[in-house]
């Protein structure tokens, strides 16, 4: 029996460039031996590789922890060496490893995976790119979507997992250049208990806890919990305090027949932040320092919340068959005041606090900065519905896994606006007029208003878009023979999308209440044929397609942001299609290798042809390649590396000034590589590098604004104190660099200053 097959008999039921080549040639040198398997289940020691038996991963490599080779969502029924499409899995001894302690954190160090801004007309939350391609609502929770944008948590996450490329045949709407998976913690078959306390520079305080309990013969619980209280590490004024419960069981009242449960509880209360100013003659980020901060602190704030319960009912009554039934109810809430800082003004103010723009430059330190107030008040509520027969089946000398069922879902989003108050009270008697711009100084801003403006909601009634979504499927992976396999997959989906719009005042002007409406249904699937000369090699070429309806990114309700308007309400959904051929090799049982070369190209992107008037007649491409390493390539050696290269940019318009223009908010060339290293049995040190280049500002094509690129280096070490006790250090971003992780798509925008040096202590002790 392999290791592959023991491992999954043992699993529960339910559950820039030269840098990277150089990695992945010496990665190819093949180990000359492992560790050794990992102990009986009820032991809970600290192994050597960090790897705590008790709590491993089911779905990763016993003897190289990086490495996962199977994927949690069960509609990938094949190995990761074996699928064929780029499938980049996280799991938690890496995300350790980085430092990382949200979403956020973990995208910033994941190639071919960029952050982008909340702003005006979408959310402040987890927005990301795949492949050049806005994926904010791709975000699914254990293989189902998770439709609010927040701010996530990954205390409560086994792995995450990254699916690239268009996959609209997995994942129904959306998905154009992939989507992303938290997956999360399930009941595991041992007993164990596991904490964590970190301490750390930027008043870093963070504790978690991960309790698994087999209570009775065939039913377990697991329970996982957090508090976190940090500072962000080079930003005044800006920080979080989170804390979190993910409370999960798996029940077995009979053989083949299991019943599992879960409900996530998460918090976030802390200060919003919209980072530097642009210099309007560079087109870069003005040079202020690092700590500066332009909001309002009094008014602006950040909070986010989720409570999210699912029920899955799987009966697997022999080989052949397996059944899952899997429900959910959701409500995520985001609310928040931000200060979006301007272009600095060089003149004199007006009596109101706006810029002149006129009469003689001041000098440097007299600049003024002036922020505005985005905001919202949101709560996603929604509930779905994943039913699926998984079946091994043979005809004619051809080996069948197929996969067959349905989905719904019923997800409303509502949205309201703050309403401040003209004048409030500013603590001396005196009546302060918020109606006024706030500036601040640009080299020495003072955001601290010293009394608090209350935030007291609008009465004009919410923004409200309901939506109701069905998708069938069908997946076959064929096996003709060792050498030969074909997977084909085909999923026809309907969406209906209802928005109400109150009538309100916006920029001064009064408008009407509205509704607007799309109804539509789409066909996509994959076609794709993988070659096996060897065992441990896989060659696979792929065809895949994905569709983006009308209204797709439910956070917004603006066109240009993806949101429903009566511009678009009445167009088809745009239409992706990829082509991507790639190869997967294990020198070694322990490591993966991956190489992809992919191409994506949406035929029918919405443009603007005329003032209110959109229309299917644009034509952007997205192409380039991936490679990378998990494992270890040699023993006390691991690895989790990674480069991509993304080519995107619009190929036809109307507008003849877009052709040829690359897409915002995309960087050519990004790479990470992390390598740890263990010269004596239960010491444990190593580092990451990611770089990336620069990335520009911009709508869907590019403007002259930009940020910078950057190389960024962290650190990791592990000491086992005894069996059960370990110590580990996290150094990140060691040169202190300076860096932005995103940029505002105006010619005048704002950029995200991501976190400068910290360090953090933490101790794990295991029970």
């Amino acid at each position: 029996m392999s290791k592959s097959e023991t491992r999954e008999t043992l699993r529960p039921a339910a559950v820039p460039g030269a840098i990277m080549m150089s990695v992945l040639s010496a990665s190819l040198i093949p180990s000359t031996a492992h560790a050794e398997m990992a102990a009986a289940d009820n032991d809970r020691q600290i192994v050597v590789s960090g790897q705590r038996v008790s709590d491993a991963n089911p779905d990763a490599d016993p003897d190289a922890p990086y490495r996962v080779e199977r994927s949690s969502n069960g509609r990938m029924t094949e190995e990761v060496r074996d699928t064929p499409r780029s499938v980049t899995i996280i799991p938690k001894e890496v995300i350790e490893d980085i430092g990382a302690q949200s979403f956020r954190d973990v995208v910033r160090s994941t190639p071919g995976v960029t952050l982008g801004t909340g702003e005006g007309g979408n959310a402040f939350g987890d927005r990301i790119f795949i492949r050049g391609f806005e994926a904010r609502n791709d975000v699914y929770i254990d293989g189902m979507r998770d439709p609010g944008v927040s701010s996530r948590e990954i205390f409560g996450v086994e792995q995450v997992e990254i699916v690239r490329g268009p996959s609209s045949f997995l994942g129904g709407r959306g998905t154009t250049g992939g989507a992303v998976s938290l997956q999360s913690k399930a009941p595991l078959e041992n007993d164990f208990i596991i904490g964590q306390a970190s301490i750390g520079t930027e008043d870093l305080y963070r504790g978690t806890i991960d309790i698994n309990q087999n209570i009775a013969e065939g039913f377990a619980v697991r329970l996982n919990g957090l508090y976190h209280n940090a500072d962000t590490p080079g930003r005044d004024y800006v920080g979080s305090e989170r804390y979190g419960i993910a409370a999960a069981l798996s029940w077995q009242p009979a053989p083949g027949l299991e019943i599992a449960a879960d409900y996530y509880h998460f918090r976030l209360d802390g200060m919003s932040d919209y980072g530097h100013p642009f210099d309007i003659d560079s087109q870069g980020p003005v040079d202020v320092d690092a700590d500066n901060f332009y909001g309002v602190v009094g008014r602006d704030f950040l909070e986010n919340g989720s409570d999210i319960g699912t029920v899955t009912i799987r009966y697997t009554p022999n080989d052949q068959i397996d059944l899952r039934s899997m429900w959910r109810y959701g409500e995520v809430y985001n609310r928040y005041i931000v200060s979006a800082p301007r272009a600095p003004c060089r003149f004199a103010l007006n009596p109101d606090n706006s810029c002149s723009n006129a009469g003689p430059e001041l000098p440097i330190d007299q600049w003024t900065v002036a922020v505005g107030a985005p905001q919202r008040n949101a709560r996603t509520r929604y509930y779905a519905t994943i039913n699926d027969a998984t079946l091994n089946v043979s005809t004619g000398g051809i080996d069948h896994t197929i996969v067959a069922g349905f989905e719904y879902a019923n997800e409303r989003i509502g949205n309201r606006r703050y309403a401040i108050p003209d004048f409030v009270e500013d603590g001396n008697g005196n009546q302060f007029d918020t109606s006024t711009s706030f500036v601040r100084n640009l080299l020495n801003p003072d955001p601290v208003l010293g009394f608090t403006i209350p935030h007291l909601l609008d009465p004009t009634p919410a923004t409200t878009t309901d939506i109701e979504s069905m998708g069938v499927y069908l997946i076959d992976t064929l096996k003709f023979s060792p050498q030969w396999e074909a997977l084909v997959g085909i999923r026809y989906d309907t969406y209906d999308i209802d928005q109400f719009l109150p009538a309100r005042i916006f920029r001064g002007t009064a408008l009407p209440e509205q509704r607007l409406g799309n109804t539509v249904d789409f066909l996509n699937y994959q076609a794709a044929l993988v070659f096996k000369p060897v065992e441990p090699l896989t060659i696979y070429a792929s065809f895949s397609t994905s569709s983006n309806p009308s209204g797709e990114q439910l956070d917004s309700t603006s066109s240009s942001y993806g949101g429903l308007a009566p511009e678009t309400a009445s167009l088809d959904p745009e239409r992706n299609t990829a082509f991507e051929i790639g190869i997967k090799y294990e020198p070694n049982d322990d490591l993966l290798l991956t190489a992809a070369l992919f191409h994506i190209t949406k035929d029918n992107a919405r443009e603007q042809t005329a003032p209110g008037i959109f229309e299917l007649v644009g034509e952007q491409r997205s192409q380039g390649f991936e490679i990378s390493a998990t494992g270890n390539p040699l023993p006390g050696v691991s690895v989790f590396a990674g480069y991509a290269f993304v080519d995107a940019e619009i190929t036809d318009s109307p507008d003849p000034v877009n052709v040829g223009v690359r897409f915002a908010n995309i960087p050519r060339h990004s790479g990470n590589i992390l390598v740890t290293f263990e010269p004596v049995s239960g010491f444990q040190f190593g580092g990451q590098a990611y770089a990336q280049s620069r990335i520009y500002g911009g709508t869907i094509g590019a403007g002259d604004a930009s940020v910078p690129g950057y190389v960024r280096f962290d650190a990791v070490a592990r000491y086992r104190i005894t069996e059960q006790v370990e110590l580990r250090l996290n150094v990140l971003n060691l040169t202190d660099e300076r860096y932005y992780d995103a940029i505002y798509r105006s010619g005048t925008p704002f950029s995200y200053v991501a976190p400068g040096r910290s360090a953090f202590l933490t101790l794990t002790a295991g029970f």
